[in-house]
């Protein structure tokens, strides 16, 4: 009964690609150019703009211990990784979608990285992701607008560099919502 309880009170998590402020800022001004024209119900926080690599849902103290202990030996290895944010799509109906968002080709590096980060998930007894990997950077959910979404037209891409993997923790009452535990660098 008590590891029930523990279970109900566990706060959900995620592994994710973690940008730098200069990044961060470049890709919250593609989103208020947008925000401008487009009707969604929320918007990503500046503060919440990642690449996701894993959701892992809820975890207990226990078993995030031993996530950090396995992404540590999975991702210290790897080296950074060059990437370059130049295309947007929509995840749901082409003409109401659920997610709009922005993000890069897959690389091997990238895809490597998340490869990485999933042997990790296994090996910490989480769930593994049964879809092909989609890197995106989630801008905006839930379109609201009159009439169908068009996707706005295109941006300045740019690149940068993957130098860090985070669990971060969610707080969805709270803005930004996304709480970093644990940071690893890569090399």
């Amino acid at each position: 009964m008590i590891t029930e309880v523990s279970q109900m009170t566990s706060s959900h998590y995620f592994i994710a690609i973690e940008f730098s402020p200069a990044d961060k800022e470049k890709i919250d001004a593609i989103k208020t150019e947008w925000k401008d024209k487009l009707v969604f119900k929320q918007w990503t926080h500046k503060m919440d703009v990642h690449l996701t690599l894993a959701f892992l849902g809820a975890v207990n103290d226990t078993d995030l211990g031993l996530y950090k202990n396995y992404l540590k030996e999975v991702l210290t290895p790897l080296k950074r990784e060059e990437i370059t944010i130049e295309r947007a799509d929509t995840f749901g109906k082409s003409d109401s979608p659920r997610i709009l968002w922005i993000g890069p080709e897959t690389t091997e590096g990238l895809q490597e990285i998340y490869n990485h980060v999933q042997q990790a998930v296994k090996k910490a007894g989480g769930t593994t992701e049964k879809r092909p990997f989609r890197p995106h950077i989630t801008l905006a959910k839930n379109w609201q607008g009159e009439g169908a979404f068009k996707l706005p037209h295109g941006f300045e891409p740019f690149k940068t560099k993957i130098s860090s993997v985070c669990l971060y923790r969610i707080h969805p009452k709270e803005s930004p919502k996304y709480e970093v535990v644990s940071q690893f660098r890569l090399s």
